[in-house]
């Protein structure tokens, strides 16, 4: 079963392109992504996307999943989980085809960053040239560190607690306090959490790259 995932604006070209290319059929899907505020240009794409696929089988299923664009960090993980569930990990035998083109900038990046955060789960990633028309696959980078054990600890402590302090981590992990500050400190170049001082003490909240990284972890676990 191929699901395919796309932004959408006003035009159907490029979605178009990439269903002939890598064709569909019964049971197949489509994920179009649009923002929350409607736009009678882009509700004619939708139906005239929804007529094409109706005509090649009735069975394909074409969803529409709007998007609150004013949290980006937000929009990124709701997008990792849209590729986790269409993804062989959750669907035997699913394949995930993402299109890198076409819809709102704000959806686009979101979507190409949780895109990348998960490229092990997709199938194919592909681009429908602005320039020349074309629909290409791209190949994505795979860039994510993995985490040890007592990293992925702490920074799942830091994301139920924050703000934080290492020695209140500590506590809770029965960690030493060496091993917090040594974890943290390498979780803080990774730019997984940020340290601030507090007190005599240092004060640790995660960031949107932390929250990607334990989404990582808990999908591939």
């Amino acid at each position: 079963m191929k699901t395919y995932i796309s932004p959408l604006g006003f035009e159907t070209a490029h979605i178009i392109s990439l269903i002939v290319k890598h064709g569909i059929g019964k049971h197949d899907r489509i994920i179009l992504l649009r923002p929350e505020e409607s736009d009678n240009r882009a509700e004619r794409a939708i139906e005239d996307i929804k007529d094409i696929v109706t005509k090649i089988d009735s069975s394909i299923i074409v969803d529409i999943v709007q998007i609150d664009h004013h949290d980006f960090g937000a929009v990124v993980l709701s997008f990792m989980d849209l590729i986790r569930k269409a993804s062989p990990s959750a669907i035997p035998g699913g394949r995930v085809i993402v299109n890198l083109s076409g819809g709102p900038r704000e959806i686009l990046v979101a979507l190409t960053v949780a895109s990348i955060s998960l490229s092990h789960l997709i199938y194919k990633t592909t681009n429908f040239s602005d320039i020349d028309r074309e629909q290409r696959e791209i190949e994505l980078p795979q860039l994510l560190q993995e985490l040890d054990t007592n990293a992925r600890l702490i920074l799942t402590d830091v994301k139920k607690h924050e703000p934080t302090t290492l020695t209140e981590i500590a506590s809770r992990l029965c960690l030493s306090g060496s091993t917090i500050s040594r974890h943290a400190a390498r979780l803080a170049d990774m730019r997984a959490i940020e340290i601030t001082p507090h007190g005599k003490n240092k004060q640790a909240t995660i960031s949107l790259s932390g929250r990607i990284l334990l989404k990582v972890c808990d999908m591939k676990s």
